[in-house]
């Protein structure tokens, strides 16, 4: 836990310091950066697909794409090049993480209106210990943050590039081909209601959905016996829940001012597609594109003009909320990602 909880306490320490100097915000997500990448890097079996990645590459050194088990290029590419420069899968790991950080944080520094606050939401909502599990989707989602430039502009040909690109590691990220539309639709309750309504009606209708979707990708077949298709409690619907409701200002300001539904949107479709997860863990998967929006969308709404409670109020609750599920999700173990072994740890790593 100790190499999380240094990485929170010294995100939150940018608070007084970007006050005081904003124009430092690039240093401050550059030395915040460099420490999830090396805590990333040098990770030994930490997160249940440690190993089957490692196999992976092992198998790619060896066999080239041929020892492949699937076929996003993305992936595979990128291992293949670093075997070919007779890298080892440490190097890989160095290599990957480098890119997803950087995706992230330069990212985080050019749309965040508080960078400090998007870091310390990017380790406490657990989207870091995503990233040393769930590698391909992590990269997919990465790339996928990408997009939001191209939305605000309304270009629709860069934004379908950007996603194709995110799909060549990971497949699922094709759902943000609908989901940009829904994201550029001004919020409404009209919206609100008939996209609740159609989630409610898939919710109910999941399993016979399930199976024409495994009849067209049948090498998905075997999530159906694992431990990926039960579902999880509700309590982890509380965390979304949580952020809409704490979204609610910068929704009024959004529709009252007419500004870019992006930010607000995504945090009402995390809400809806995290709700799944209660029928089948595996469908977590598909909220992850649209949550990493959250990175910069709580910030603007802690920021949104409130009478009620203040801005520094706001931002307090936001921390405490996002410390909690932290805790919580370490409680759990959090996808193999708590406890952390680094290669130091070798010997009593399991």
């Amino acid at each position: 836990m100790l190499p999380y909880c240094l990485l929170i306490g010294t995100s939150l320490a940018g608070a007084p310091l970007l006050s005081r100097r904003p124009e430092c915000r690039w240093a401050y997500l550059l030395v915040m950066g460099l420490a999830c990448w090396l805590i990333a890097s040098l990770r030994y079996v930490t997160g249940f697909d440690y190993r089957f990645y490692e196999s992976v590459f092992q198998a790619i050194s060896v066999f080239g794409l041929d020892g492949a088990s699937w076929s996003e290029p993305g992936y595979l590419l990128l291992n293949l090049i670093v075997s070919l420069l007779h890298g080892n899968y440490r190097t890989f790991l160095f290599v990957f993480h480098f890119l997803l950080t950087a995706l992230v944080f330069v990212w985080i520094g050019r749309y965040s209106q508080a960078p400090w606050l998007s870091v310390f939401l990017f380790l406490a909502l657990q989207h870091f210990a995503l990233s040393m599990n769930f590698l391909r989707q992590a990269m997919a989602a990465a790339i996928v943050l990408w997009v939001y430039p191209f939305l605000i502009s309304r270009r629709i040909l860069p934004s379908c590039g950007v996603i194709l690109l995110a799909a060549c590691f990971h497949r699922t990220a094709l759902i943000m081909l609908p989901l940009c539309l829904l994201l550029t639709l001004p919020p409404s309750r009209l919206h609100y209601g008939l996209a609740a309504l159609a989630a409610g009606g898939a919710y109910f209708l999941m399993d016979p959905l399930i199976d024409i979707a495994v009849t067209i990708l049948p090498k998905y077949q075997h999530y159906l016996e694992e431990k990926y298709w039960q579902g999880n409690s509700f309590l982890y619907i509380l965390m979304p829940l949580g952020c809409f409701i704490f979204a609610l200002p910068l929704i009024r300001q959004t529709a009252r001012e007419a500004l870019s539904p992006i930010l607000t949107n995504s945090v009402f479709y995390t809400l809806l597609l995290q709700l799944f997860i209660t029928r089948h863990f595996i469908l977590e998967r598909l909220s992850i594109y649209v949550s990493m929006f959250s990175l910069i969308a709580l910030p603007a709404a802690a920021l949104a003009p409130c009478k009620r409670v203040p801005s520094k109020v706001r931002t307090g609750i936001l921390i405490v909320g996002a410390l909690a599920y932290f805790l919580f999700a370490a409680a759990q173990g959090f996808h193999g990602v708590y406890p952390y072994h680094g290669i130091w740890d070798r010997a009593a790593a399991p």
